[in-house]
Formats: structure tokens, C-alpha cells, sequence
């Protein structure tokens, strides 16, 4: 897309992990791309897309993958403008300290974000890096959906980490 028609944003963001949630499991959550898109409080539907797909970022194999994903998404409050969905790609794949992913949208909407395990004086954190290019006519829409998830996504992470399931994928590794 014409750089004109186009902006970029950044965003940072912090959660704080429980003591007690080892890094082992922060990261088998991380490197269980469907557990993450299941966070998403905004998620409708999901599908891994097969090797080959003409959609796909990348090829599948392991550690990586790419999903077609329909979210919820608001634009104005719901009381001028009802929410609506949105369908896009997003490719995963796992790091040693954590997870990188990109997210391709509708008008040239290109999201890559870096999720890291950092050791620190006051605990285990999990930090999140994006990095947005978006057309500008939808940037402070895309900017503010991302960061009014963004709590309640980790939140869901976060519970998510202690699960039976979760447990169940650490002790297989």
C-alpha cells in the first residue's frame, strides 16, 4: 500500500506472571498457538490453514503455522455503529524465550509482534512488542481495540496456564 494511505503504530505491554507458573509452562502455553488464539476474547472462529495454502505466511511444520481467524471488531461504540466481523491470517512461530507472530488483515494491515519471557528482580514478566502498519482512515480504531484486549486476553492466558490441559503439555515435554 502507498505510504500515504498508510501509518504505523507501536505498542508495548506488560503482564506479570504468578509465582508459582513456571517458565516452562508460560512457554508451552506460548508454543500452543491454538491455546493463544483462544485467549482472544475477541475470537468468533479459527482454522489451521493446510501446508500449501496460497494464505499461508509461512509453511506449517513444527513450531510454525498459519490460521485464518474471524474476530469481533468494533469501530465506534456499538450504540452508533454495531460491531462487526473481520477475517484474517495470523502466522505463528515459536521462539526460545517465547513466540513471534504476524497478523495480516483487510486493507494492508500488517501486525508482527513479539511475545518474550523476561526474568526480573520482581518476578517472571511476559512482554508483548507490536509492531502495526494500517491504512490511516482505520489506525485509531485498530490501535484501541488492541489495547483494550489486551488485558482481558492476557487475563484469560494467565488462568489459562494453571489448566489441567496446560499442565498435561509441560509434563509431555
Amino acid at each position: 500500500m502507498p505510504s500515504y494511505f498508510s501509518t504505523n503504530f507501536t505498542l508495548h505491554e506488560e503482564t506479570a506472571i504468578p509465582s508459582g507458573i513456571s517458565r516452562a509452562q508460560v512457554l508451552a502455553a506460548l508454543h500452543d498457538h491454538e491455546f493463544m488464539i483462544k485467549r482472544n476474547c475477541r475470537v468468533l472462529s479459527f482454522r489451521l490453514l493446510p501446508a500449501g495454502d496460497k494464505n499461508a505466511h509461512i509453511e506449517a511444520d513444527s513450531g510454525t503455522g498459519t490460521y485464518e481467524v474471524t474476530d469481533k471488531m468494533t469501530f465506534l461504540p456499538e450504540k452508533i455503529w454495531p460491531a462487526s466481523s473481520v477475517t484474517y491470517t495470523m502466522s505463528f512461530v515459536d521462539t526460545p524465550d517465547g513466540l513471534k507472530h504476524i497478523l495480516k488483515a483487510a486493507m494492508g494491515m500488517v501486525s508482527k509482534a513479539t511475545h518474550t519471557i523476561e526474568e526480573r528482580d520482581s518476578g517472571m514478566v511476559l512482554t508483548e512488542d507490536s509492531d502495526v502498519e494500517v491504512n490511516r482512515l482505520v489506525a485509531g480504531a485498530v490501535k484501541r481495540n488492541m489495547h483494550e484486549t489486551y488485558a482481558g486476553n492476557m487475563k484469560a492466558f494467565v488462568d489459562g496456564l494453571g489448566s489441567r490441559e496446560m499442565n498435561a503439555k509441560v509434563a509431555e515435554e
